[in-house]
């Protein structure tokens, strides 16, 4: 069961994993995760790897094997695979630890994890090649293809472009709508939803991480190419690169006959570690309704293999799936993070589906983190060097993968750092020990409730629909979403009640309030949300 205190998809979360740079973030699923202040960030003075000297790139892989073998076991990550390609070719490839807590089967690199956010890239590999088709351009709108598409303003509306919806600028609240999944709204019930999204900047203004977005750029493929997401991702990318491990639902991550377990983070006995989550989760189809967000599943090998097509100019084994310039364009930043660091002057900014990163002084790198409900994945790539990793990890909460991959790049490059893996690692456990807090308790001079009448009834709200409370041998209810969810509502202050929702998770307890009308009935109820942190109000209807 996914413990309600960790993170939710990289598709839920993105990780702007500017590790050495000074990044601040929230914590989440494919969150922004500071892992090292810049006071903790010392200058550099390492050797890089020469690629071409065999004996020294043979002792760079042996030492980070075991450097990463034992941040593993130190995160307390039962199971992760690990791929580098270098100049066109996969120089490593290991699997390590085992694919459940507490049993004996081992991770292979033949085993299948969930990708995450990574799919991300895919998705925008996808419009590019669209645009070099002719039946897609950069610029064109995507109301052109997509004519449910509506944003709040208008003008948005109608100037909301393929390049927009790939890099992050969309105005919106950060992962707006990602919820949606949860309650059972469909790709197109969740796009309709947006012309309900409050703008919290100018349009192309700042960087906000959004997953609805790529649903969006879904669609559009789908009405140039006249082909479903997941048949263009067979047919265009998984077929021509061999990617025969590769799948796009959670339904088919289940039947590989090599998949790893999804493990969270919660609480065993007084302290923390990765919790199995429940392979028949009613949520776990998450996944499969944000697929062109995060959906994808494969091996490590298959994504080095991918790692090697995204470092070669468009070309696999001498074949031409996406040309030099779109696979440019890709790779070239479009937005901004305000995120400079005093130290080294570090600047991420979102591409297509990617972070590009520069680091004054050495070669810059193009990544993307990814997070499920219960796996966690990094792709970072050095185009100058002609380098790239690949660590899955199969728990979702641990950002284990971020900080071997900027060790890796780090030690490659030749900046010494200090110990990005323990640095990670402390705020991590830091983070952890709220687990082991106790819950809030109910005010000792709380305001009783009214009287129940007063709260029953239906409530609207036009992105998640109706919601109803009602009350059964005095106990009250709330349930909404097309998928119902239901919260078991007790009093906890006045007209704010304590809410539990076991179909999520033993530990949910978030908090319901109505507002007060007129007369003798409460007109609106405001609930708060089990995804991303936030939250929703109804009206009553």
């Amino acid at each position: 069961m996914k413990n309600s205190t960790g993170c939710l998809l990289c598709l839920i979360v993105f990780a702007l994993f500017v590790l050495s740079a000074g990044c601040t973030a929230t914590t989440g699923t494919d969150i922004i995760q500071p892992i090292a202040t810049p006071a903790q960030v010392q200058p550099h003075s390492g050797t890089a790897v020469n690629p071409q000297n065999e004996t020294q790139l043979r002792e760079f892989i042996a030492s980070f094997d075991t450097y990463a073998d034992q941040a593993r076991q130190d995160w307390n990550v039962p199971g992760m695979a690990i791929a580098i390609v270098q100049d066109g070719k996969i120089v490593f490839v290991k699997g390590y630890g085992v694919k459940t807590a507490g049993g004996s089967d081992p991770v292979t690199t033949d085993t299948v994890f969930q990708i995450g956010s990574t799919s991300k890239a895919f998705t925008a590999a996808l419009a590019a090649m669209e645009v070099d088709s002719g039946r897609m351009n950069w610029s064109d709108p995507v109301i052109r293809y997509v004519p449910d598409f509506q944003m709040k303003d208008p003008w948005v509306t109608h100037e909301y472009s393929i390049t927009d919806s790939l890099s992050q600028r969309s105005g919106l609240p950060g992962y707006w709508g990602t919820d949606l999944a949860m309650v059972g709204d469909t790709r197109s019930d969740m796009i309709h939803a947006l012309r309900y999204a409050e703008p919290v900047s100018s349009f192309r203004s700042e960087f906000a991480y959004q997953n609805l977005a790529f649903l969006v750029t879904a669609a559009a493929i789908e009405k140039t190419s006249h082909m479903s997401w997941e048949e263009n991702l067979k047919t265009r990318i998984f077929t021509p690169l061999n990617m025969t491990s590769a799948s796009t639902s959670y339904a088919a991550f289940r039947s590989a006959p090599d998949h790893t377990s999804l493990h969270t983070t919660g609480v065993i006995g007084n302290t923390t570690g990765p919790v199995v989550t429940d392979p028949d989760w009613q949520f776990n189809d998450f996944s499969t309704v944000m697929g062109p967000a995060g959906g994808i599943n494969a091996n490590v090998k298959d994504m080095a293999t991918w790692t090697i097509f995204q470092l070669g100019n468009g070309s696999y084994e001498g074949k031409l799936l996406i040309s030099p310039e779109n696979m440019a364009y890709m790779h070239t930043p479009r937005t901004p993070r305000a995120i400079v660091s005093a130290v080294n002057a570090s600047k991420p900014y979102y591409c297509q589906g990617w972070v590009y990163e520069e680091q004054p002084g050495y070669p810059s790198l193009v990544w993307h983190n990814g997070e499920t409900l219960g796996n966690h994945a990094m792709v970072l790539m050095i185009p100058d060097k002609n380098t790239g990793i690949v660590i899955l990890a199969n728990n979702a909460d641990a950002a284990l993968p971020d900080a071997l991959g900027r060790t890796f790049y780090n030690r490659y490059v030749g900046m010494e750092n200090p110990d990005v893996s323990a640095e990670s690692l402390k705020k991590y456990r830091n983070d952890s020990v709220a687990l082991l807090l106790p819950g809030p308790v109910r005010p000792a001079n709380a305001t009783p409730p009214q009287a129940i009448s007063m709260y029953t009834g239906s409530y609207t709200n036009d992105v998640y629909g109706t919601a109803t409370v009602t009350e059964d041998n005095g106990n009250l209810t709330l349930t909404f979403g097309k998928r119902p969810i239901i919260y078991n509502l007790s009093p906890w202050d006045g007209n704010t009640f304590s809410a539990t929702c076991p179909q999520w998770s033993p530990t949910f307890n978030g908090r319901v309030t109505f507002t007060p009308g007129p007369d003798a009935t409460a007109r609106q109820v405001t609930i708060s949300l089990f995804a991303v942190d936030g939250n929703a109000t109804f009206d009553r209807t």
